[in-house]
């Protein structure tokens, strides 16, 4: 009888036996047991984490940054480089005529301070709303019924043209005839050249609804003053903001000469005083005021135009993107509608 032979164990194979015996199983080893078994456990990375990772140190992360951030870069450094320029100025221009950020900061502060620049602040900020809610009653009233009424449109026609032609530094002696040297009169010089940029803007939109739009409210039944309101005025907002941010600009220039030429009162009065006294720096310190004033209304005049009126910039962003196609707007390239 041969003597039995001692046999080695097998080695063991992780889950081998087990896979061949699961469901789904095709053969020894290849069971998701054993690709489980072969691949080593990696934990997972939540996807912020890695995005994270890779901008921090990934190739090209630093770059991508700074391609995304190009434009607020590229400000953040004009204004920097330009103020460094200005403040080496002073190292060999003569401060009577060119003062630094430095001092123009320490002048603002000053200013504000013992309470001279606010006072003229409100001042000059409560006599630009005051000619500007005049200017708009007048400008847009008459714009529409230039628009709307043939016989107006042809007798005030050569007026608007007369008066929006003339200088309007030459308004300010006559403005002091009709209304002294007080708050009145600089309040009408401003309404005075803020009235036709609005006028003319709120015609122009008035006649370009009309050939658009000129059969709808008939076709509603809508009587002329419905008209008006429902059709004319809605259509011509665009035109009315466009007038608004022009009257704005021509406005903050008729504060300061208004200022300066009737009563030296406001932020034009500041400035013709310190310009007087060659005191730079408050005088810079002032401009920086005025324009921080024209600026403030910009953006609440903006921030009203996307609160109350949203689609003004929609509209606005399709029309562009329409006009950057080729062929005719709203088209195509080759020119048919809705064709790529």
């Amino acid at each position: 009888m041969p003597e039995p032979v001692a046999r080695e164990p097998a080695p063991a194979r992780a889950s081998a036996g087990n896979d061949q015996n699961q469901p789904g199983s095709s053969g020894p080893g290849r069971g998701p047991g054993a690709l489980s078994a072969r691949l080593p456990a990696v934990p997972p990375m939540p996807l912020r984490a890695a995005r994270g990772a890779a901008a921090r140190g990934g190739p090209g992360g630093a770059a991508a940054w700074l391609a995304a951030h190009r434009d607020p870069i590229a400000k953040v450094a004009a204004v920097a480089v330009f103020l460094a320029a200005w403040q080496a100025s002073g190292a060999f221009l003569n401060p009577l005529f060119v003062s630094t950020p430095g001092k123009v900061v320490s002048a603002l502060g000053t200013l504000v301070g013992n309470g001279q620049l606010p006072a003229a602040f409100l001042r000059s900020l409560l006599e630009m709303l005051g000619g500007l809610v005049v200017a708009a009653v007048a400008g847009i009233g008459i714009g529409l019924l230039m628009g709307r009424v043939r016989l107006a449109e042809r007798a005030l026609e050569p007026i608007v043209a007369f008066g929006n032609a003339t200088p309007s530094i030459a308004l300010l002696p006559v403005m002091e005839v009709w209304f002294g040297i007080g708050t009145a009169a600089r309040v009408a010089f401003i309404a005075v050249i803020c009235t036709w940029p609005l006028l003319v803007n709120t015609y122009a939109g008035v006649q370009a609804v009309r050939g658009r739009y000129r059969d709808i409210g008939a076709a509603f039944g809508f009587g002329g003053w419905q008209q008006t309101w429902k059709i004319y005025l809605p259509g011509t907002v665009p035109f009315i903001f466009v007038g608004i941010r022009i009257a704005l600009a021509v406005g903050a220039v008729g504060m300061i000469l208004g200022g300066q030429e009737i009563g030296q009162s406001g932020l034009g009065g500041l400035t013709a005083d310190f310009g007087s006294y060659s005191e730079t720096a408050d005088l810079v310190a002032t401009i920086v005021t005025t324009t921080a004033l024209a600026m403030l209304l910009f953006a609440a005049f903006r921030r009203l135009q996307h609160w109350r009126f949203p689609w003004i910039a929609a509209t606005s962003a399709g029309r562009r993107e329409s006009l950057g196609r080729r062929g005719w707007p709203g088209r195509g390239a080759t020119g048919r509608r809705g064709s790529p």
